[in-house]
C-alpha cells in the first residue's frame, strides 16, 4: 500500500473523506463537520494550498489522508506539523496509516524537516498507541485543546525527531 501527494484535482475526494472523519470522530479533530460541509470543491482546493496533503487509495477511492505543514519562517522550517490524520474504518489495520506516515516522513526529510509534531486527543488510546509505535513521544498536554458541546478535551503534544 502506498500513499501519494494529493493535488487540487483530488479536492472533492479529500473533502468527502474529511467530512466522513469529522462526522464519525467529532472529538478528534479541531475542524467542525457542519462548517466544512458548507465548503465547495473550489474552497477545498483553495484550502489545500500551502499544505502538503497525502492520501491512500483502494479501488479508486480515497481511504486515508493526512497533511503536513512546514512553516515558511527560516527559524521554524525544521518543524513539520502533521494534521488531519484519518483512516476510514474499513481500512484500519490495512497498513494505510503506516503508508501515510511513511510518505510524510520521507517528504519531510527531503524538505529538511528534522522534527515532526502532532496533537492527539489524550484519551484516544488507539491513535496515541499508533503514534508511539511510529516513534512519537508525548512532551506535554494542552488542556481543552478542543471544546465540543461545552466539554473540553485535552490533547497530547507529540514529537518525533527524524
Amino acid at each position: 500500500m502506498n500513499a501519494r501527494l494529493l493535488t487540487h484535482s483530488d479536492a472533492a475526494a479529500l473533502g468527502g473523506l474529511r467530512l466522513r472523519g469529522l462526522l464519525e470522530h467529532p472529538l478528534d479533530f479541531g475542524a467542525d463537520h457542519d462548517e466544512e460541509a458548507a465548503w465547495s470543491v473550489t474552497e477545498w482546493a483553495r484550502r489545500m494550498m500551502g499544505t502538503l496533503w497525502f492520501g491512500v487509495e483502494r479501488g479508486g477511492a480515497l481511504i486515508a489522508c493526512a497533511s503536513l505543514r512546514i512553516p515558511e519562517r527560516v527559524k521554524l522550517r525544521h518543524n513539520g506539523w502533521i494534521n488531519a490524520m484519518y483512516v476510514a474504518a474499513e481500512a484500519q489495520g490495512s497498513g494505510a496509516g503506516d503508508a501515510i506516515m511513511d510518505a510524510i516522513e520521507a517528504e519531510a526529510r527531503a524538505r529538511g524537516v528534522t522534527l515532526l509534531k502532532l496533537y492527539a486527543r489524550e484519551n484516544n488510546s488507539r491513535a496515541c498507541a499508533f503514534y508511539r509505535r511510529r516513534g512519537f513521544e508525548a512532551y506535554g498536554v494542552e488542556p481543552d485543546a478542543t471544546v465540543v458541546g461545552g466539554v473540553g478535551y485535552g490533547a497530547l503534544e507529540m514529537a518525533k525527531r527524524l
